[in-house]
């Protein structure tokens, strides 16, 4: 196993750059390339931490920034190794302050930088969590991206994306200057402080997170931020991987992206029967290169369809009331109306976890797992593995999460209780 790794290490170190889209996935997509398999996982795991530890109760993260792998529980069995530098915050007039993600370096101790080839500059933005960002999810009106690219610029933008990724709230520490300028200015000082080695910058978000996580690279490199200050002749690579996400602006946004040529890359990895990257058609256009996948022909997994969604008293969802023909009805939707079930185990292709085990068995007829990506992980938080594997469900969070023990090679074990609390005692 030891040297399957190492292999893998070296191999996806080698080829970093054509993984990161130089040459935006020509031929790596179909069939998908066994390396690019592993390296879009990666990043998945990483934008997928960012919710995982999520505390809900002060929406915040519970953890210091040295303990996020650690609690997230991507440090064992995982050679890829990063350090998070800054975590950053969004609110809006509209959304109340909370943490959206972290910024990251390929770790200064080396190994993470030599399993990746390079020093990365890593961002991942999370999903839509609490009920106002549910709420603001729903401002679907186009507004002018010209904060974002410049008075000249006739790209518009979904208005909800938009003032998340740029407001502030002065009620809040954390929020009294935007999200957009906390990533930016820890984008600048990394850049600076490592611009004399090869580096890169990679962008990753899940479903609202992939809508920021696209205005983000490409707020990078329209702006510059992938230079060092000072030597603007030097670029730096930005790659975005944007995970079960929406349309986010027109053609106008189109337009701008392909102006920012070889220097930005995008790609966008779709489940078949998630209904997110299919809502707004008509409104808004789809950025970059796809990846298609198709979890409905997992053997692993009963059938669902969707993911978490909220639920009006009248029956409506979240997937109809963002859509084109219901634009009218936004401003009836209230705090005090809109209440969340928990639908993710009856449609659930909107799920990350999901998403990842789609990306480790998906091929072009049919299902077959070819990365050793653990199944357990796909009833974290759902009930969506066929009952014969015996996983319990729900796990990361509540009564179940005592029967889980990560073993040292990452991959999760059902335990009795009393075996869960001798390994809780071992860790430091």
């Amino acid at each position: 196993m030891a040297s399957i790794v190492l292999a893998t290490c070296r191999s996806i170190a080698s080829r970093w750059k054509e993984l990161s889209g130089e040459k935006n996935w020509e031929d790596l997509l179909d069939p998908l390339d066994l390396d690019l398999r592993r390296y879009i996982i990666h990043y998945g795991q990483r934008a997928a931490a960012v919710g995982d530890i999520f505390n809900d109760e002060d929406r915040l993260c519970p953890c210091p920034k040295e303990k996020v792998f650690s609690t997230a529980c991507l440090e064992k069995g995982n050679k890829f190794k990063y350090d998070v530098t800054h975590f950053f915050y969004a609110g809006s007039a509209e959304v109340e302050p909370a943490w959206f993600g972290y910024v990251a370096v390929s770790a200064t101790t080396d190994k993470g930088k030599d399993c990746l080839g390079r020093r990365d500059i890593l961002i991942a933005w999370r999903g839509t969590i609490t009920e106002t960002e549910w709420l603001n999810d729903t401002n679907i009106n186009r507004i002018s991206a010209s904060e974002l690219f410049g008075t000249g610029t006739n790209a518009n933008v979904h208005a909800g994306f938009l003032s998340l990724y740029t407001g502030t709230r002065s009620d809040c520490v954390y929020t009294k200057t935007s999200a957009r300028e906390q990533v930016l200015d820890a984008v600048r000082e990394l850049v600076n402080k490592y611009q004399n080695e090869e580096i890169s910058i990679t962008v990753a978000g899940f479903s609202l997170g992939a809508a920021l996580a696209t205005l983000n690279a490409m707020d990078i490199v329209a702006n510059g931020y992938n230079k060092p200050t000072g030597n603007l002749t030097k670029s730096v690579m930005v790659t975005a991987f944007v995970y079960g996400g929406p349309r986010v602006g027109d053609t106008g946004l189109n337009e701008v992206f392909k102006t920012l040529g070889h220097h930005l890359h995008l790609l966008r990895t779709t489940n078949y029967n998630d209904p997110v990257p299919k809502i707004l058609k008509g409104l808004y256009k789809h950025l970059g290169s796809e990846l298609k996948i198709d979890t409905s022909r997992s053997k692993y997994l009963k059938w669902r369809w969707f993911g978490n969604y909220p639920v009006l008293p009248d029956g409506s969802t979240q997937e109809e009331i963002t859509g084109t023909t219901l634009i009218s009805t936004q401003e009836k939707i209230t705090s005090t109306t809109l209440t969340t079930v928990n639908g993710g185990d009856y449609v659930s292709a909107h799920n990350m976890d999901v998403y990842l085990h789609g990306i480790a068995g998906v091929q072009k007829d049919e299902f077959r797992l070819v990365v050793d990506h653990d199944i357990a992980l796909v009833n974290r938080h759902l009930d969506r593995l066929e009952d014969k594997y015996n996983i319990p469900t729900h796990w990361w969070k509540g009564e179940n999460r005592h029967k889980m023990v990560q073993m040292e090679d990452g991959h999760w074990k059902v335990v009795g209780r009393r075996f869960y609390m001798y390994c809780m005692n071992k860790q430091p």
